[in-house]
């Protein structure tokens, strides 16, 4: 044992003592260093930039000033609190600054009684007129009653007159439907496409190409007092087929959704759904919303059935299925999700640009109450313009390179390749210290 020793010894070449050398002070400084971000920060103050999968930054802004942002798309598919908890702003000097979340289960989201107003007319085979001279209010959208054919789509147009002779178009969106079968899907309601304005008008409706059709009652619904805030569409692509007619989606955020809209990539025949959800893989599916799926030519253009609205539950797993024995479209269905508008309303304190940083699971809530960033009683967060956000980063909650991020300062700027070369070098260079000194050597 000690002559082979001495051989081990003696056989280790000059190069070889240098590698391990230096594959021994790459690894012990980067030990220093992850040791030194590990303490840099302890765990009960913010959490570090680094650990957040988005980024944006807002330039141009006055210190001392109150800005407002809305999140974009990217930011909200990566949110893992539906109020909007991780979330941070921060200044040039990485430290925290007084900011507010706004919209989503925000502290100043609010839900108003619909107001309707029902109306009497007169109607034909073909046509109905309302007289709606006196309504001073504007109308959001038409509720309409009656009689048509099951399992098919009908295409109402509406028009306002003032003389009776010459009629206006109003565009409107979508069409009225009543379906057969189990939770058939059933649509009543016309939203108009912007506000309409009734007063010292009549209003018609017919159904061209349609017959058949009897109105038994006419309905509109009350605009609200400010137009509602839209929401943000995120594009979720294809489903992951489930049997032979269902569809799932799988959602790795956790803001709400407000709408689903499914459309088909081609002209195909109508086709019936039932939208289900679960807040958790491990629940059973619970049944949301009937809606039906169309892409045809209609008058006026192409039509397309518009967003399905679902209601205030949390959602983790989305399931379509279609109804009555009818296949899912030849082409295929795409999901986009219209998500929970949240705005954030900060102070602008110390030197910018300043950095707002989202999506990090596990995260205690850091936003301030509204009241205490509004100057006045009189000032509302609306009249306070919107700042453009410009994106710095966007990655999937749980990557790699958060993960590596976590072990550094919250102060260091650094992107993925760095925090993997800063892991990854030291790692090959003392592999090929080892496989220098373990391979054969050919004595002569």
């Amino acid at each position: 044992m000690v002559v082979r020793r001495r051989w081990f010894a003696r056989e280790i070449r000059p190069a070889a003592r240098e590698i391990i050398e230096l594959a021994r002070c790459l690894l012990v400084s980067g030990l220093l260093l992850a040791t030194m971000a590990a303490g840099a920060e302890p765990p009960s103050l913010a959490p570090r930039v680094s650990e957040f999968a988005w980024l944006g930054t807002v330039a141009g802004v006055e210190s001392g000033s109150l800005v407002r942002i809305a999140l974009p798309a990217d930011a909200l598919t990566r949110l893992q609190s539906r109020a909007g908890h991780d979330v941070r702003v921060l200044n040039a000097a990485g430290d925290v600054i007084p900011y507010a979340v706004t919209g989503g289960d925000g502290p100043v989201r609010q839900r108003h009684a619909v107001q309707t107003r029902a109306f009497s007319f007169t109607s034909t085979a073909t046509q109905a007129i309302a007289d709606l001279r006196t309504e001073v209010q504007l109308l959001a959208a038409l509720d309409i009653k009656g009689v048509w054919h099951r399992n098919t789509l009908i295409s109402l147009q509406v028009a306002v007159s003032d003389n009776l002779q010459d009629w206006t178009p109003v565009p409107v969106k979508g069409l009225v439907y009543r379906f057969e079968g189990a939770e058939p899907p059933v649509n009543t309601v016309l939203e108009l496409q912007e506000p309409l304005s009734v007063e010292g008008r009549y209003l018609r409706v017919t159904w061209p190409g349609h017959t058949g059709v009897k109105l038994a009652s006419l309905t509109g619904r009350v605009a609200g007092l400010r137009p509602p805030v839209p929401a943000v569409r995120a594009e979720l692509g294809a489903g992951v087929a489930d049997g032979a007619s269902g569809l799932v989606w799988s959602f790795p955020f956790a803001t709400p959704l407000s709408a689903v809209h499914l459309y088909m990539l081609q002209g195909d025949d109508p086709v019936p759904l039932r939208v289900s959800a679960r807040a958790d893989p491990a629940q059973p599916w619970k049944l949301m919303a009937s809606t039906v799926v169309y892409r045809q030519d209609l008058p006026g253009g192409l039509g397309s059935n518009p967003p399905q609205a679902l209601p205030d539950a949390q959602i983790a797993q989305l399931r379509i299925e279609a109804g009555n024995g009818v296949p899912l479209p030849a082409g295929g269905l795409r999901l986009a999700a219209e998500l929970a508008p949240v705005q954030i309303l900060f102070l602008a304190t110390g030197k910018g640009p300043y950095t707002v940083a989202a999506g990090r699971a596990g995260t205690a809530q850091a936003a301030v109450e509204l009241e205490s960033l509004i100057p006045g009683p009189a000032m509302v967060p609306d009249i306070v313009p919107l700042r453009p956000v410009k994106q710095l980063r966007a990655v999937l909650p749980g990557a790699p390179q958060l993960w590596a991020a976590s072990l550094m300062p919250a102060h260091w700027k650094v992107r993925g390749p760095v925090l993997w070369a800063w892991f990854l070098v030291p790692l090959a260079v003392a592999m090929v210290a080892v496989w220098v000194l373990v391979r054969p050597t050919h004595r002569p």
